[in-house]
């Protein structure tokens, strides 16, 4: 039964069916729908004070005085945005995510963007919109010069933006983003833009003067010490560490880039020689030739805060949001290094080593501490508009405390210490930003008690909170109020974005479940593929979108779902999900903060924090009169069991876009299920197999990598081979002596390297390079210790992360290693593209799409790894990582070879019966265009800079995501 805690509106009902029909899926929710008329009447009443807001805008606000737009009515000019991304720093690939984001959630409704991209050379371009979505400027950057238009130098390009935009909205993290560079420029042009200014940038990116700032202006920071050039005095570090009671030979000490951003280049180090070492290491890598060494802060607990500015023109009136606790989370790697610190890794990938909690689970007088002092923070450095302020919150046993000459400056605690500003914060769809402006209020009853001209009455638990569109407007509106010749129309929206578990009637509405999540290692990447569907799809104003939750199962003891009891039906749960909690970085995150959502005592201590925070910002923004409201209303999260779900879906209409990557929701399982109910869904249907018997799924076929190669066996003649494969029982392995198991290998392949992979799971998880028995030794180990990850480089043979599978997979899957050409894509070298091409084969990665029996193939993507010879996880799916050529270069595979290999992989996809999407990972012979299957994804990652959107982008028309998603339900619909 639908476990759902009191105070829940279960207005779900209308749209499923009759009142009779819910209440054989959950009494509860019967009982609770009676008070839905009193929670639809508070929506209304909420999207009318929208409106009147709008109104009153639409009223007060003058007429822009921009130059029209091309083919618009007089009076509806848009405002003109310039958005820059890339720079010199190592973050140009998460600008590039930051720049789709924005771009995403600001074009239309009175905004029109132009985006312009800066290499790491300086080097200025005006690009089309569709370089956004490319994984890594690595992507782009080798054919810049023919696709995009070039500015001759930086002035160039400034003056380009005097006429072609309003005002520019610079994301370039870290160097010439935020430390002052790109400001400077526009100022000199008098160019508006959003953000601070160039001096405050520059004293408040550089992390020893900010430490000087901060200590000037009376807060606490951290002891630290500046390296300059290679040079070192040891002398003088020595007597730093015995100033700070460290020990010269262990003494735990963090070594930072003084001005790279707040992930790139950051280590720990033990002592005074690995201090000099590692800090002559980043300046001989040419990250900074300015290295900040600090204490490593012990017993603290970190966190990172939003500051957004609700003043307008001159008047600053910075707000804190509900700041984020970061935890790392220890899993025996084995080495301190990697346990001890926030790193670029665990900021921008998914993963289980980094949990989230916002709020901070710190007393309520410490989290008002906090907000006090970013905010008083934010006004004493000058920064404007908006910002990302990282600290500590010291533990009484921390081995940080005051100076002596610290405790009279005036500070307010001793127990926050601030470490990073950062002017530009990340900007990706799940970013800091984005969680924290949507969680600003959650109560049970009478917000209006406290805001009674912002909000009316909700009664019971609800959030309310900014949409990503929202935010990033109110940042725009905030920058252009200090220019008056800048006010623009927002126009208004009749979207309300309503908690996502609510299930109205309305009209035509066309309802739509995402599924992510899952049991496999690769339910990150889920999260962040429903994530993106979610957000695209939720665009269109005929769709209702809710985003669902696939928990992991309560024994957690295998993916295989087929094996399970009937029972497992039961067991398993589905969580529907309003906008706020989507917004985590894992499934884990997302179940706990439903658990957290339903947990009385930590929603009133939620709820106590986010009063002020309304309050500040109303304080604000009441007297804004393009302030046109807060347009998410969250109800809470609602359980049901995996059997629930379905009959909720059959009973609501709804059809189901599966994101939920390998396990059930790849292996025909979920398809089967949701087929027997007749419930549309986007995926395979039926193939009959033989060795599986009648009524088993194309997904499971592709599933499982054995019964792929031997549907495909006999098409060689149509030049689409298999790789030979040897199918070992893990048990048996790890049971044998591992070097006659090598021998072994090396006779019945008749090669001396080998990849190994499950059988059964996704298409990163455990996938490695075995060049010697030590190797298969290693891998084997992993697998014994159930190891979540092999580190990098572990084995013999460059290699990046190796995720392995959460279980231990039954079967294990032995191949030749298939030696590939290497492709160098270099930003020095004056050819940009290189490649020898002696071995002829390259690997690439396509999607088809299309009807079961007219499947086509798009336009292929040529991959290059970065780290070794296997993709990594990161390469596949987290943008700003890996490079994929979209089509192959004509310099590597001709024309002809091209449509010979998309022919071959359409007669892989009639084959095995493929139909809506999926993606085929092969090798490819750039002379004859045969094809060497590696392995099928019926759910292919569909992440915000998967190479699938590039490759849809290249069709004519081009199919931008929101299009591109739609296509794909529209084939799950109209299914024969």
């Amino acid at each position: 039964m639908a476990s759902m805690a009191i105070g829940v509106s279960l207005s779900m009902s209308n749209g499923i069916g009759r009142r009779d029909d819910v209440a054989r899926l959950s009494a509860k929710a019967l009982k609770l729908n009676q008070k839905k008329n009193s929670q639809s009447e508070s929506r209304n009443m909420i999207l009318g004070m929208n409106r009147r807001l709008a109104s009153r805008a639409r009223r007060t606000v003058s007429k822009s005085v921009l130059v029209d737009g091309e083919g618009e009515e007089k009076g509806q000019t848009n405002l003109r945005v310039g958005l820059i991304c890339g720079g010199p720093s190592a973050e140009r690939g998460i600008s590039l995510n930051s720049a789709r984001s924005v771009l995403d959630h600001i074009q239309g409704n009175g905004i029109s963007v132009s985006c312009y991209y800066i290499d790491a050379h300086l080097k200025s371009f005006a690009i089309s919109s569709a370089q956004l979505y490319s994984n890594t400027p690595a992507d782009f950057d080798f054919k810049l010069e023919s696709l995009a238009q070039g500015f001759s130098s930086l002035s160039d390009l400034a003056e380009h933006l005097v006429s072609a935009v309003d005002i520019v909205f610079p994301v370039i993290h870290g160097r010439f983003g935020e430390d002052g560079g790109i400001q400077e420029l526009l100022e000199s042009h008098n160019i508006p833009f959003v953000g601070t200014g160039s001096s405050e940038c520059r004293r408040a990116f550089d992390k020893y003067e900010a430490s000087l700032e901060l200590k000037e202006h009376g807060f606490m920071s951290v002891p630290n010490y500046l390296v300059q050039g290679i040079g070192v005095d040891e002398s003088e570090i020595e007597q730093w560490f015995t100033d700070n009671r460290l020990d010269l030979d262990v003494g735990k000490v963090v070594v930072k880039p003084a001005r790279a951003g707040s992930s790139i280049g950051v280590k720990v180090a033990f002592g005074v020689n690995d201090s000099i070492k590692k800090a002559v290491e980043l300046i001989l890598e040419g990250i900074d030739d300015r290295i900040v060494v600090e204490v490593f802060i012990e017993n603290g607990h970190e966190f990172t805060a939003i500051v957004l500015d609700v003043g307008s023109g001159s008047d600053s009136r910075p707000v804190v949001l509900l700041p984020s606790e970061v935890q790392l989370q220890f899993h025996g790697s084995g080495d301190p290094e990697e346990d001890a610190i926030f790193d670029y890794r665990r900021k921008y990938l998914p993963t289980q080593q980094v949990t989230y909690h916002t709020p901070p689970r710190f007393p309520i007088h410490v989290n008002k501490s906090i907000r006090e002092e970013a905010s008083l923070l934010f006004q004493k450095l000058g920064l404007r508009d908006f910002a990302r302020i990282d600290g500590w919150y010291l533990a009484p046993t921390s081995n940080i405390s005051p100076a002596p000459n610290e405790t009279s400056r005036g500070r307010m605690s001793a127990d926050i210490i601030f470490t990073d500003i950062n002017l530009i914060s990340g900007m990706e769809q799940n970013s800091f930003l984005f969680q924290q402006a949507s969680k600003v209020i959650k109560d049970r009853c009478n917000i209006d008690d406290y805001v009674n001209e912002m909000l009316p009455t909700v009664p019971y638990y609800c959030q309310v909170g900014f949409s990503h569109s929202n935010i990033l407007r109110t940042i725009l509106h905030r920058a252009s109020s200090r220019l008056p010749h800048l006010t623009w129309h927002n126009y208004e929206s009749n979207h309300l974005l309503r908690g996502s578990t609510t299930l109205e009637n309305s009209g035509d509405v066309q309802k739509v479940f995402v599924m992510f999540g899952g049991d496999t290692s690769e339910r990150q990447v889920s999260v962040m593929s429903g994530t993106n569907v979610w957000m695209n799809l939720q665009r269109f104003a005929d769709l209702k979108v809710t985003p669902c939750l696939l928990s992991p199962s309560l024994s957690n003891s295998s993916s295989e779902f087929p094996d399970k009891t009937e029972s497992d039906l039961d067991n398993r749960e589905v969580w529907l999900l309003p906008y706020s909690v989507v917004l985590r970085h894992t499934a884990e995150e997302i179940l706990a903060e439903c658990l957290e959502a339903i947990e009385p005592d930590r929603a009133r201590f939620t709820s106590r924090l986010q009063k002020q925070v309304m309050e500040d910002l109303m304080d604000g923004l009441k007297n804004q009169s393009w302030f046109g409201g807060f347009d998410i209303i969250d109800e809470l999260p609602i359980k049901y069991s995996l059997r629930e779900w379905i009959k909720l879906a059959s009973e609501a209409q709804a059809t189901v876009f599966i994101a939920v990557h390998g396990g059930i929701g790849e292996d025909g399982t979920l398809q089967a299920l949701l087929e027997d109910e007749g419930v549309a869904y986007t995926g395979s249907l039926q193939l009959m197999v033989q060795h599986y018997g009648p009524g088993v799924r194309a997904s499971r076929t592709c599933m499982d990598k054995i019964i792929t190669s031997q549907a495909l066996s006999h098409l060689s003649e149509f030049g689409v081979h298999t790789i030979s494969k040897d199918v070992k029982r893990t048990e048996d392995i790890m049971h044998e002596t591992i070097s006659n198991i090598w021998d072994e290998l090396i006779t019945k392949l008749r090669c001396l390297t080998f990849c190994v992979k499950p059988a059964r799971d996704g298409c990163s998880t455990g996938v490695a390079r075995l060049c010697s028995s030590e190797d298969l030794t290693v891998y084997v180990q992993a697998l014994k210790d159930c190891l979540p990850r092999i580190p990098p480089n572990t084995l013999s043979k460059t290699h990046g992360m190796i995720e392995m599978p959460n279980t231990t997979p039954e079967y294990l899957i032995f191949e030749p290693f298939v030696e590939t050409d290497e492709i160098v894509v270099s930003s020095k070298a004056k050819q940009k593209l290189s490649w020898k091409g002696t071995r002829r084969w390259v690997e690439i990665t396509v999607g088809v799409i299309g009807k079961r029996g007219s499947m086509r193939s798009l336009n292929p993507s040529l991959t290059v790894k970065e780290s070794g010879d296997i993709l990594s996880l990161e390469e596949k799916f987290q943008g700003g990582t890996g490079i994929n050529l979209t089509p192959p270069p004509p310099t590597i595979m001709s024309k002809d070879a091209l449509e010979r290999c998309k022919q071959g992989i359409e007669l892989i996809a009639e084959t095995l019966g493929l139909e809506g999407f999926s993606r085929i990972d092969a090798f490819v012979h750039v002379e004859t265009g045969e094809v060497l299957v590696i392995e099928v994804n019926t759910v292919p990652g569909m992440t915000p800079s998967t190479v699938l959107i590039q490759q849809a982008l290249a069709e004519q028309p081009p199919m931008y995501p929101p299009q591109f998603f739609r296509k794909l339900l529209h084939l799950a619909t109209q299914r024969v």
